[in-house]
């Protein structure tokens, strides 16, 4: 109850970051399941967007979105690392914006680099997810938010697009 009144506050636009991570199995799944569940029933009833987490669980993640019609209240998938076909589903039947970091600039992330270019620009989000993933060219390096230009540099590459024009647009979005 309290976490509710807190998220009823007019300063707060959003819940989460919240979702499911299978990668350190520090939390067994039926109950990340379960709290996932009641995270998007609370956002659905102060009828926020949520941020989601999702670390090796994308079908169980997008199957719970779905089941819960998390397309209600929307939200961003956060260092998406999914396919061009997933992004599709989050994006079309979710209401969700797609949001790529760091590994869209890593050499051999050819998923990530196809994502940048499948996701229709209104859809997309830059982040940096500091201090981790830090994009190239420094890569091993603890990550800044300022980083988030080489995000937005590599995916107007990408695109074939002005970095001004993924500048304005992620703003916007």
């Amino acid at each position: 109850a309290w976490i509710e009144k807190l998220a009823e506050h007019p300063k707060v636009i959003g819940i989460g970051e919240m979702g499911l991570d299978y990668h350190w199995d520090k939390s067994p799944k039926d109950i990340q399941k379960e709290v996932f569940r009641k995270q998007i029933a609370l956002a659905k009833r102060v009828k926020l967007p949520i941020v989601i987490h999702n670390r090796e669980a994308t079908q169980d993640c997008i199957d719970i979105l779905m089941e819960e019609h998390a397309e209600e209240v929307g939200g961003i998938m956060h260092s998406f690392s999914g396919s061009p076909e997933i992004a599709d589903v989050v994006i079309n039947k979710l209401n969700f914006h797609i949001s790529l970091g760091g590994p869209v600039t890593f050499k051999n992330a050819k998923q990530p680099k196809e994502v940048a270019k499948h996701v229709p620009l209104e859809r997309l989000l830059v982040e940096t997810d500091a201090p981790y993933l830090t994009p190239h060219p420094y890569r091993g390096k603890r990550n800044e938010p300022a980083r988030v230009t080489l995000v937005a540099e590599e995916i107007a590459q990408l695109r074939g697009i002005s970095y001004e024009e993924v500048a304005r647009q992620t703003t916007e979005n």
